[in-house]
């Protein structure tokens, strides 16, 4: 494990290459003693991890040597309450986080099943974060939730996708970190059930037709669209991380895509974004 899980989709790679073909009838055990932090993205990682690992092995993933900032973090952003299915951590905290929906700083992991969560999801980050952010930015974030929710309750088949945001404040920015992740049909699932297709493109084939706009045309979806919210991310100096199946794209605002294949595979689809902001405490 690295000291910073969840740093880059590159870096979480590593993670999942451990992970990636589980066998049955074995108990899993994650050891988390190299980690110092954990962002939302390596939050994500844990969840699909569990699911993943519980999934074939039948039996929870223990999840051990966790230090105390690292334990406090995670029960803050409720992972082990939303994974007390797939997870069995060790030690238990003296005293637990006693959540608020007036939080200023983050968006707790979230489970997304219905329309009405995302309602709330995206009710609860507005009334968070516009005590950070410009209207603008702000209004860019929540389409952000909006669009990436809405491909995990209409598209995934997934009834356990997730969501999480975190902010943090460095040199007179706000930079949010958002992390959406499922173990659902995949991109390429959700725009074609025909296997003829499967069999002609990839994966990351189809990253780039969602990429490029070209989904919308296919399938006739509306919305923001993947392509809006990478440049939403690149005019804010931030970053998106699209992973699907065993490829992924990864972009910076500077016009070009960067494409990559033969990952590990992972069901499903798990997406980082970082967006910046000058800070605007209200």
């Amino acid at each position: 494990m690295p000291d910073i899980l969840g740093k880059d989709g590159h870096e979480i790679e590593n993670f999942y290459n451990r992970i990636s073909q589980p066998l049955p009838d074995r108990q899993y055990v994650l050891d988390l003693k190299q980690v110092n932090f954990i962002r939302p993205y390596g939050v994500i990682a844990l969840v699909i991890a569990g699911r993943n690992l519980s999934k074939t092995s039948g039996r929870k993933v223990i999840v051990q040597n966790i230090s105390m900032q690292v334990y406090q973090y995670l029960e803050r952003m409720n992972l082990f309450d939303v994974g007390s299915d797939w997870l069995q951590p060790t030690g238990i905290l003296k005293e637990r986080w006693n959540r608020t929906s007036h939080t200023y700083n983050l968006l707790e992991l979230t489970i997304i099943n219905q329309s009405k969560d995302i309602e709330t999801v995206v009710s609860r980050s507005d009334n968070i974060f516009e005590r950070w952010l410009q209207r603008s930015y702000l209004h860019d974030l929540l389409n952000v939730l909006i669009e990436l929710c809405a491909n995990v309750h209409e598209h995934s088949g997934d009834c356990y996708g997730c969501v999480l945001i975190q902010k943090v404040t460095s040199q007179g920015q706000a930079i949010v970190r958002l992390a959406v992740g499922d173990i659902g049909c995949g991109v390429r699932g959700s725009l074609f059930g025909s296997k003829k297709y499967n069999a002609l493109e990839d994966s990351l084939d189809y990253l780039l037709k969602a990429m490029n706009g070209q989904t919308s045309r296919l399938t006739g979806r509306g919305g923001l669209g993947l392509r809006q919210v990478e440049r939403i991310a690149g005019a804010s100096s931030g970053c998106l991380w699209l992973r699907s199946e065993n490829s992924a794209i990864f972009s910076r605002g500077t016009g070009t895509i960067q494409g990559i294949r033969n990952l590990a595979y992972v069901p499903g689809t798990q997406v980082a974004v970082e967006l910046r902001s000058p800070l605007d405490i209200k």
